[in-house]
């Protein structure tokens, strides 16, 4: 322990903190401070000279690991050639065309292929050849990411058609877990109804791309989203399984649960969670069988470690981050809460009592220490999550141990299909139960303002405050209240900000998209919904700003046109938000692709009236009003939008889509535009677009960019030096997020934020 998480650290600084010039003189720098901790006296002198080794040897490590593996995929960047790839597992849909994780020949790691739907007729084990383009992949949409690298993928490669294909050998036991996920996730396919199916191949997989927008909306808004984590709660329920069938040998179920555990590790997909979670249990199993005693934060120390030599970029996982910060919570706070019960025990309590407070305990355990990174990640934190758990949790063993069984018997045996209805049901009861939890007023906390992250802090403090100070009948009572009344001002303050106002605009952070909210007179508007980094985002974006202030439904969603960027993220919105009436550019020339037909089915499913605009549509929000102007021209899906004019007294905002400026043109001869005091910048600051001839029309005084990291090179300079020759005051969602813009009833001024 003293050795792991100092290396921890150490990598961590690295990913984080410290440049390549700076990680040789940090590494001295701690073996120095180790060597003069050798003065010290005592039981302290020995772990403090192992923790400053432990540091410098994680920061050397990153360093060396950083040199052998992404060195070769940076000196490859840019390069394009003929390159044969073994497929590491099975390929899936992409946003154009499929991927696929391989193995280049000389190059250290894994790589992501792109390609084309062919694709998707292979196997792992198959190779390739094909000519493709190097990317590296610790680089994004024109900015460093970690996504990539954290799951030991150093390469990218782009490649337009496969020129050959060399079969695999179907029997080769190197691919058998790759296989046996593919079998099991089918198999589920066909047995259960398409909700339940998504959900229990999250349970016992990991995977979630089978959830629907409303079970993951859901799921996680009511705490729950951790049962399709695959972790230590799911290695715990494979070893109880094992155990029963074993008659529940000690020795054999521990001879046996190891190799069942790396063998589910590898078929999940090695995620740094279940990592985690098959070296605790597998030092936890072979504990006995040494004769020594299990111990868990040294396990979790050990744990860290393994993953770390084996990827130091791991380390910026979201998933291992959460995972530790979970098992912490659990050894280091869980204890004393359930200490805290059993002094308060009341007389005739049980096994519910036990029940109840061992759960609450683990909840609230487990949610002091992921809070900070649940904030920072996902901007939210359900405070239902205790209740959830008492409600759900409890069902998860049987429902895993139901499913898998189930799912294997009835696969090999289809005669015993009725099998299935008990995992079915339960699965049923469990997404209804964060369905009901989901929709309870103030389940959680959206970290969407400084005021809310400043409660955060108070949390924190009050919480250090109660863990030195020696009064232990009032502090934590008096604490709770302390902290529920400022998060009651914080959730308070945002909301009375705008109140009053004639107009409120929010044009919502999204990343490379646009989403651009409207709120007068008690009633909201939405033009756009999409990011083409993560369209879902989106959605959960825009619901996060209005729950911030205070806004319920929406009265009106108009998207400009048909991209993921502009419309992606409406069935997540929808999840979570209640909306009255869509507006939608007419389908006439028929090529809008297939968006147009899911956003179709969106509004059906969830009893959206969809209009198709073809002439100027005009919809009222008490004292403001918002148009929708047709398409002017015919061209690709950019051109072929809406256009929206908002309005409230003397102030006026347009949003043009991603229409460039011959599109432009046409619409200011087509309509008699107002000057106006607000413009979103045409697709996202494009070159081609906010062109000189619009801005003379309208002559905005203040330009917002929606924008975020991408390697289209937006906001181009072009853009940007018209709308600063024409004297606007520019601001961007990439540099100060969500940006509110405050109209002044009666006099039309504004204010911006």
């Amino acid at each position: 322990m003293w050795f792991a998480l100092p290396f921890g650290a150490g990598c961590l600084l690295c990913q984080y903190l410290l440049s390549q010039e700076l990680r040789p003189w940090t590494a001295v720098g701690a073996l120095a401070v180790g060597a003069a901790l050798s003065l010290l006296r005592g039981h302290r002198k020995r772990p403090a000279r192992i923790a400053a080794a432990g540091l410098a040897v994680g920061i050397l490590w990153f360093s060396g690991y950083s040199a052998l593996y992404m060195g070769p995929a940076e000196e490859l960047e840019g390069l394009e050639d003929l390159v044969e790839l073994e497929l590491a597992d099975y390929p899936e849909i992409a946003s154009y065309g499929a991927r696929c994780v391989v193995r280049v020949p000389g190059v250290r790691g894994r790589a992501m292929y792109y390609g084309g739907y062919d694709l998707m007729n292979l196997k792992p084990g198959d190779r390739i050849t094909a000519v493709a383009k190097y990317y590296s992949a610790a680089r994004l949409g024109g900015g460093d990411s970690s996504y990539y690298t954290a799951q030991g993928v150093f390469l990218r490669l782009y490649g337009d058609e496969i020129v050959s294909v060399e079969p695999g050998d179907a029997g080769s036991l190197r691919y058998l877990p790759q296989r046996a996920a593919r079998w099991l996730k089918r198999t589920i396919s066909d047995l259960y109804s398409p909700r339940t199916a998504g959900f229990i191949t999250a349970l016992l997989t990991g995977e979630r791309d089978g959830l629907d927008e409303q079970s993951t909306s859901d799921l996680s808004e009511a705490g729950l989203m951790h049962m399709t984590a695959v972790s230590g709660l799911h290695c715990g329920f494979l070893i109880a399984l094992l155990s029963i069938v074993v008659f529940r040998r000690q020795r054999l179920t521990a001879l046996l649960a190891y190799p069942a555990l790396l063998f589910y590790m590898v078929m999940v997909g090695c995620t740094p969670s279940v990592a985690r979670s098959c070296v605790m249990m597998g030092l936890f199993l072979l504990a006995p069988l040494l004769g020594r005693e299990g111990d868990a934060p040294t396990s979790l120390s050990a744990a860290l470690l393994v993953i770390l030599l084996a990827n130091p970029f791991a380390v910026a996982s979201v998933s291992l981050q959460l995972s530790f910060a979970s098992v912490s919570g659990l050894l280091l706070v869980t204890p004393k809460l359930q200490a805290f019960f059993r002094r308060h025990r009341p007389k005739h309590a049980g096994a519910l009592w036990s029940f109840f407070t061992g759960t609450v305990s683990a909840s609230l355990g487990v949610m002091l220490l992921t809070a900070p990174l649940n904030a920072v990640y996902f901007g939210t934190l359900p405070l239902i999550s205790p209740v959830s758990n008492l409600l759900a949790l409890w069902i998860a063993p049987v429902l895993f141990g139901w499913a898998l069984a189930g799912t294997v018997l009835c696969g090999v045996f289809p005669v015993l299909a009725p099998l299935t209805a008990g995992p079915d049901l339960l699965s049923r009861y469990v997404l209804w139960v964060a369905g009901v939890l989901a929709k309870i007023p103030g389940h959680g906390v959206v970290f969407a303002g400084p005021a809310v992250v400043m409660w955060l802090l108070l949390v924190y403090t009050l919480v250090g405050i109660c863990a030195v100070s020696r009064d232990r009948k009032r502090k934590y009572v008096l604490a709770f209240v302390l902290a529920a009344v400022c998060l009651t001002a914080a959730k308070a303050l945002p909301r009375a900000a705008v109140r009053g106002d004639a107009m409120t605009v929010v044009a919502v952070d999204v990343g490379q998209g646009a989403s651009t909210l409207v709120h007068a007179g008690g009633r909201t508007a939405l033009v756009d919904c999409g990011s083409l980094t993560n369209p879902r985002q989106a959605g959960i974006a825009v619901a996060n700003a209005m729950d911030t202030y205070g806004w319920k439904r929406l009265d009106c969603v108009a998207l400009t046109h048909y991209h993921a960027d502009h419309a992606g993220g409406l069935a997540g919105l929808l999840a979570r938000v209640k909306v009255h009436e869509l507006l939608l550019p007419a389908l006439d020339s028929g090529d809008q692709g297939d968006l147009q037909w899911e956003i179709l089915a969106l509004a059906e499913q969830y009893g959206v009236e969809a209009r198709f605009v073809k002439e100027p549509t005009e919809r009222f929000l008490s004292g403001a009003s918002l148009t929708a102007y047709p398409p002017v021209t015919e061209g690709d899906t950019n051109e072929e939008g809406l256009t929206i004019l908002c309005a409230a007294g003397e102030f006026e905002l347009l949003i043009t889509g991603d229409m460039n400026s011959a599109a432009e043109k046409k619409l200011v001869e087509a309509y008699d535009l107002p000057d106006i005091e607000v413009l979103i910048a045409g697709h996202h600051g494009s070159k081609y677009s906010t062109s000189e001839e619009l801005l003379e029309t309208v002559w905005p005084e203040v330009g917002v960019l929606s924008v975020g990291e991408n390697s289209f090179g937006h906001p181009a300079q072009e853009a940007m030096g018209r709308m600063a020759a024409a004297g606007m005051t520019l601001y961007r969602t990439d540099w100060q997020g969500n940006i509110l813009i405050r109209v002044h009833p009666g006099t039309g001024g504004t204010n911006g934020g």
